[in-house]
């Protein structure tokens, strides 16, 4: 890499990104990878929790991003997000491998969990259907019509199928990013 040691460092652990080019080169492999909009909150989130990158140089990198050309900048929610290009997407497929493999693991590891978590900001809802043994509690999350997850799980009588229904209601994040670890960790 060039400019090994050009970022700020304070709170980067061992094998983090330690250049603003690689750090430029992590944030298009996220992108790139997740194959969704990333929010400036979302990547401070993932690059810091996993002690990768300092959180100071992250918005710079990002706004780097979108001055060259590499992702494109949308407002939303009351934060940034930012989408890869089709340059973004060959950058990150031509440089990947300057980035060690530990930090690419470990950055989408956290990023598709930080992410989904994000999407779930859609629609959640809970539906009890009586069965000859008992009810049918189908949990599901949508984002417009898009069907994001649908569970069904068994419950004994109506009181616990309320309770897991109402339970979801409560925090279906906890599920659905659950869900989504358990499967790409």
């Amino acid at each position: 890499m060039t400019n090994d040691h050009d970022a700020m460092t304070q709170d980067v652990g061992v094998g983090g990104i330690r250049s603003k080019y690689g750090i430029r080169v992590l944030l298009c492999y996220i992108l790139k990878n997740v194959n969704s909009t990333v929010s400036r909150t979302a990547f401070s989130e993932i690059l810091t929790g996993t002690e990768l990158v300092n959180f100071f140089e992250i918005n710079p990198a990002l706004d780097s991003l979108k001055e060259n050309g590499l992702a494109v900048l949308i407002e939303k929610d009351d934060d940034d997000y930012f989408e890869i290009t089709p340059e973004g997407i060959s950058v990150a497929e031509k440089l990947q491998t300057d980035i060690p493999l530990v930090a690419r693991e470990k950055a989408l590891s956290v990023a598709f969990s930080v992410v989904a978590r994000e999407r779930l900001k859609g629609t959640v809802d809970y539906k009890i259907e009586k069965k000859e043994n008992g009810y049918t509690v189908t949990l599901t999350v949508t984002d417009g019509d898009e069907i994001m997850m649908q569970t069904k799980l068994y419950a004994a009588d109506y009181l616990q199928a309320q309770l897991v229904g109402e339970n979801f209601m409560k925090d279906p994040k906890k599920l659905y990013s659950g869900i989504i670890d358990a499967l790409t960790v």
